[in-house]
């Protein structure tokens, strides 16, 4: 099995955006698109199973159903993940279990306590590192696995994670607000060193630049689905300046935030309806 690709959409509300994610698509004959949703009012549509959105709801779409996300209310704005899963022919019992035990005209009711073991998902999955995306898959596997056979712990999650799930969340929450890492340590009632350690120790990096990069995805989705100048958009996203934002944007993507939105709003433009959500890497 292969995760082709691992993306976390934040706040979709944007009426472009919204129009970017509401299309229908489907995927190709071994491809496998997991959905869980962290919150916002909508409805996901699975073929022609239409479900209510809720915080911890999980969905698979199979290869050749189309899919889509509706949006309801642009002040409770919808975040999710979405990993793109590649199962080859050598994945048999993989294959075999999926196509005979998934039921994608259903809603996975995990939890909302999935955070974190989605954002590792990501993180290792996006990695450079062959070992990483090994463990991101092996991972997985094993989820789905729990997920065919029902096992009724998997609504428990990870309770050794809570702190990280709890700093996740608050993060998530707070990309257009300025915080520090005293702050979040505080509301998480463990010391700075003690949080610092447990993100090296989780996602190999620290509380505030997990932070920015959070930030610097944010923005991406706001070039390309709004008009707004580039030092607005800075401003939301509470950097300093908008030449310190341009400099950061750079670092992460590559390019600047105006070259940055002239070519993904050219390949939007050009996506065929079976293409999968756009993201960028930010590792």
């Amino acid at each position: 099995m292969n995760i082709k690709e691992a993306v976390f959409v934040y706040h979709l509300r944007e009426p472009e955006e919204m129009q970017w994610h509401s299309r229908f698509h489907y995927h190709g004959s071994s491809e496998y698109e997991i959905h869980y949703f962290l919150g916002g009012q909508g409805r996901f549509l699975n073929g022609n199973q239409r479900f209510i959105l809720e915080p911890g709801s999980l969905f698979i779409s199979p290869p050749g159903v189309k899919h889509r996300i509706e949006a309801s209310d642009t002040e409770d704005p919808i975040s999710y993940y979405a990993l793109l899963l590649e199962v080859d022919e050598e994945d048999g019992e993989l294959r075999s279990l999926l196509e005979q035990e998934l039921n994608w005209q259903r809603c996975y009711r995990i939890g909302n306590t999935y955070r974190f073991f989605f954002e590792e998902l990501r993180e290792k999955a996006l990695s450079t590192a062959d070992y990483m995306q090994m463990s991101a898959v092996h991972q997985l596997v094993s989820f789905i696995y729990l997920l065919m056979g029902g096992d009724g712990n998997l609504r428990q999650g990870n309770t050794e994670n809570i702190h990280i799930e709890k700093a996740l969340m608050y993060m998530q929450n707070s990309v257009f607000k300025r915080t520090n890492l005293t702050n979040l340590a505080r509301r998480l009632r463990i010391s700075e060193e003690h949080l610092i350690r447990l993100f090296r120790q989780k996602l190999t990096t620290t509380p505030m630049k997990y932070l920015t990069k959070l930030r610097i995805e944010a923005a991406t989705s706001m070039l390309i689905s709004s008009d707004m100048y580039v030092y607005q958009i800075a401003e939301r996203l509470q950097f300093n300046s908008e030449f310190h934002f341009s400099r950061v944007f750079k670092k992460y993507t590559g390019r600047s935030p105006k070259h940055y939105r002239n070519l993904y709003r050219q390949l939007i433009g050009q996506s065929p309806e079976h293409e999968s959500i756009l993201y960028i890497n930010t590792q």
